[in-house]
């Protein structure tokens, strides 16, 4: 009794070890190269190679016959086209954010001036190793035009809500485009946006500092 059962398992251990191997070789072929999306084009073409079999037979016309392979042809070429597009805007959009050129805020100097003698007032601002002209070469100019950085000094919440008020002064400026920047310090070390934001998290700031930074830069939109 064993014997004929074990035949079996054995015959079963066969089965599905050919077919592992046909599986496996099927995965192999189809992820090597293009395989795959000609075996589907193959697959798609059926269906019009039947409908234009179908008409020649029922017409007997080689042109009604070529159609759908012509529509085939089409539609093929319209979602390759597409495709295309989708991936080179793709990798555009890609670039576009993750390389970041400068801020280039478009704010006169008097403006500046304000936001700078603000920081300095309160402390913000490390006086020391950040002078007027590096905080405004640094906001303003593209970042290959000169080495200039920003050295903040203040509790990472209330830095964020400060940068949250001045990345609204440029369209495309984010908390993520200050931390690519390599160009904004606090307590020397490079900001991170996730630093940021986990750090208001923990301590959002009281109401009568986002009231003082709020008032300041409503009056600074004004000038």
């Amino acid at each position: 009794m064993y014997r004929i059962l074990d035949k079996i398992v054995d015959a079963l251990l066969v089965i599905l070890s050919g077919r592992n191997r046909v599986n496996s070789a099927m995965s192999s072929f189809l992820n090597r190269g293009h395989n795959g999306i000609f075996f589907l084009l193959v697959l798609l073409l059926v269906p019009f190679l039947i409908v234009s079999v179908f008409l020649y037979n029922g017409f007997d016309n080689l042109l009604w016959a070529i159609i759908p392979i012509i529509l085939y042809g089409i539609i093929i070429l319209f979602f390759s086209v597409k495709l295309r597009m989708e991936q080179r805007l793709g990798k555009k959009n890609t670039r576009t954010r993750e390389e970041v050129k400068g801020f280039n805020l478009d704010l006169n100097h008097l403006v500046f001036k304000k936001l700078f003698a603000y920081l300095q007032k309160y402390g913000y601002v490390n006086e020391e190793l950040t002078s007027y002209q590096e905080f405004y070469n640094v906001m303003t100019l593209n970042f290959d035009e000169h080495h200039d950085v920003v050295h903040f000094d203040m509790n990472l919440a209330e830095l964020k809500y400060i940068l949250e008020k001045i990345k609204r002064l440029k369209k495309g400026v984010t908390l993520t485009s200050f931390e690519k920047s390599n160009r904004i310090y606090n307590k020397g070390k490079l900001i991170t946006q996730k630093g940021l934001t986990s750090a208001y998290s923990d301590n959002i700031p009281d109401k009568e500092y986002r009231e003082h930074v709020d008032d300041f830069f409503e009056f600074l939109t004004d000038i």
